[in-house]
C-alpha cells in the first residue's frame, strides 16, 4: 500500500451520547428533553402518485412498521420517491426510498426524511412545490438525531450515505484550506466501531450534485469509494481501479 496512504483513527472522536447510546448489543440513544413529534410530509406531490405498498423498497421493517403512501419527489436538480413510515400505524416521518430505512437495532431505524417547500415555485404557472430530502436520522421510539451531529465528518449532502446492515457507508468531508480533504468512512451501530481511512484526495466540491462523489459500493469484503477499493475486514486500501478518462 502506497505511504501517502495512512488510516486515521476516528474512535476516540466519538461523541459520548453515541457511545453510551450504541455500545450495547441493540443501540439504543437516552430520550432527549422537549423532543418535537415529527410530522409527515403531507404537501402535495410534484409528480402524480405512483402506486402504493406497504413495502416499495427491499429492507425488511420490523413487525408493526410500514411503508405507505407512496409518492415522487423533486427539485430543479433531482427527484426520487418517498414513502410514509409508520409504526404502529402511527406516523414517524416521511422518508426517501432510494436510502430506504436501516434497521440498526431492535426498534432502531435510520433513514433519510423528506420536506417540502411551503413556497410555490415562482416560475410555474400551476402552484408547484419542491420537495428535497433532509438530513439523515437515527430514530428510536425515544429519541431523534442528526447524523450529522453523531459522526465525524458526515455531511448529508455530500457523503453519499449508503446503509449495509447495521453499518453505514459514507464519504467523510472535512474542510481543509480552500478544499475538502476525503476519507472512507463506516460506522456500525450494533458494534459501535467507526473505521475511517484518509483517501489522499481532496475536492472542491463546488457543485449542487447531491450524488458528485458517487455512492460507496460494497461487493462482498471489498467496499469501493469511487476508484479506490478497500477490504471491508482490514479497511485498508487494495487496489486502485483505472479512472474514466
Amino acid at each position: 500500500m502506497p505511504k501517502a496512504f495512512r488510516q486515521i483513527p476516528f474512535v476516540l472522536l466519538l461523541i459520548p451520547c453515541l457511545v453510551a447510546g450504541c455500545a450495547a448489543p441493540e443501540p439504543q440513544l437516552p430520550p432527549e428533553k422537549a423532543l418535537p413529534q415529527p410530522v409527515a410530509d403531507t404537501t402535495p406531490p410534484l409528480a402524480p402518485e405512483v402506486p402504493d405498498t406497504s413495502s416499495p423498497q427491499p429492507t425488511n421493517l420490523p413487525p408493526g412498521y410500514t411503508l405507505t403512501d407512496t409518492t415522487e419527489w423533486a427539485t430543479i436538480m433531482e427527484d426520487g420517491v418517498r414513502a410514509v413510515l409508520r409504526r404502529g400505524g402511527v406516523v414517524i416521518d416521511t422518508v426517501d426510498l432510494a436510502f430506504g430505512v436501516a434497521v440498526v437495532g431492535k426498534d432502531s431505524l435510520v433513514f433519510f426524511p423528506v420536506r417540502t417547500d411551503t413556497l410555490p415555485l415562482s416560475t410555474t404557472s400551476v402552484p408547484t412545490y419542491e420537495s428535497w430530502p433532509t438530513e439523515h436520522v437515527f430514530w428510536t421510539p425515544t429519541s431523534r438525531r442528526e447524523l450529522r451531529d453523531l459522526l465525524p465528518f458526515f455531511n448529508a449532502f455530500i457523503s453519499a450515505a449508503v446503509a449495509h446492515g447495521t453499518a453505514i457507508y459514507y464519504w467523510g468531508v472535512s474542510p481543509h484550506d480552500q478544499t475538502n480533504r476525503l476519507y472512507a468512512m463506516r460506522y456500525d451501530f450494533r458494534t459501535a466501531h467507526l473505521d475511517s481511512l484518509y483517501l489522499n484526495r481532496e475536492d472542491a466540491l463546488g457543485t449542487d450534485y447531491r450524488y458528485h462523489l458517487g455512492t460507496p459500493q460494497i461487493h462482498g469484503n471489498e467496499v469501493s469509494f469511487r476508484d479506490i477499493v478497500l477490504d471491508g475486514t482490514t479497511w485498508r486500501i487494495i487496489r486502485e481501479e483505472p479512472r474514466p478518462k
